[in-house]
Formats: structure tokens, C-alpha cells, sequence
């Protein structure tokens, strides 16, 4: 027998008990952001790094001048080094968690997200849900009342659920 099928089961696995509420969703974002924050670190003072190599200012032991100099010079490198961050960004928080159905903060605080009639997500589902989830962001809020539900979620038509 299928989740799907029975009725009973499938209300005891969206309970609002097992929603995720407003503290352990801070705790899979705090994750989040501490290891978005050292990837995109990372990810910088290497295109700094490769910036500073392919350049042909003069002035590279005064990184200010330098900065200067390729950005009235070379602005191309600019554009190619936040090029590379945005991508890096994407690929950190939408296109990997929608391969997983879940965010690396997310697997960390043993959370899963299912939609209402507790079926797989499937990738556009979730990605819809991200952008959702990024110009809804202030309803975050509303994980904390008595519903554990945000405005992106039922907007989304899914639960973050604590199993």
C-alpha cells in the first residue's frame, strides 16, 4: 500500500507536530549562510588571485591602486570575476538543493520538504519554491506561530517537515 492511498498515514506524516517551525529552520540557514559565506570567500580570493595574475597593472603590491588601475583599464575582468560569483551562488542555492530536494543546511538539521499530498518534489517544484521563498523571505516569520507554515510554503503548496 501506497502513502498516497491511505489517508491515515499520510495525515500522520504532514502532522503539525512534525512540521519545522521557526528555530530549526534558523539553525539549516545559519548553516547555510556560514557555508555559503566560506564558498563564495573561497571562490573570491581565487578569481582575486587570477585577476591579479592576468592583469597588466603596475600597480600590484598596492591592491587600492591595483583595483583602480583594472578597473579604468581592464573592467572586463570585474564583470567576469562577479560573473563567477553570481554562478557560484546559483549553483549553491538552487541548482544543487534542487538535485537534493534539500539545502546542505537543510540535511544537516534533518529536514525534508514534501509537498501537500506527500509526493517527491520534483526539481521545477522545488525551484519554484526557492524563488518563492526569495521574494517571500519576511514571511520566515510566520514559522514560528502555532501552523509552523510560511506564506512561500503555501504558496508552494509544501511542507518543511522534522522527521
Amino acid at each position: 500500500m501506497e502513502l498516497r492511498d491511505d489517508p491515515e498515514l499520510q495525515e500522520r506524516f504532514l502532522h503539525p507536530n512534525l512540521r519545522a517551525g521557526g528555530w530549526i529552520r534558523s539553525i539549516a540557514l545559519f548553516y547555510d549562510l556560514v557555508i555559503l559565506t566560506m564558498v563564495l570567500y573561497m571562490t573570491s580570493a581565487l578569481t582575486t588571485l587570477w585577476m591579479m595574475t592576468t592583469t597588466e597593472s603596475l600597480f600590484i603590491g598596492d591592491p587600492e591602486r591595483a583595483r583602480q588601475d583594472i578597473w579604468a583599464n581592464e573592467p572586463h575582468l570585474f564583470i567576469i570575476n562577479y560573473s563567477i560569483l553570481g554562478a557560484v551562488f546559483l549553483i549553491y542555492q538552487v541548482i544543487y538543493p534542487a538535485f537534493k530536494r534539500r539545502s546542505i543546511g537543510m540535511m544537516i538539521a534533518d529536514l525534508t520538504l514534501v509537498d501537500e499530498q506527500r509526493q517527491e518534489l520534483t526539481k521545477w517544484h522545488y525551484v519554484k519554491r526557492e524563488c518563492w521563498k526569495l521574494l517571500l523571505f519576511p514571511t520566515f516569520i510566520l514559522s514560528f506561530g502555532k501552523n509552523r507554515r510560511t506564506l512561500y510554503d503555501k504558496v508552494s503548496k509544501t511542507y518543511l517537515m522534522k522527521y
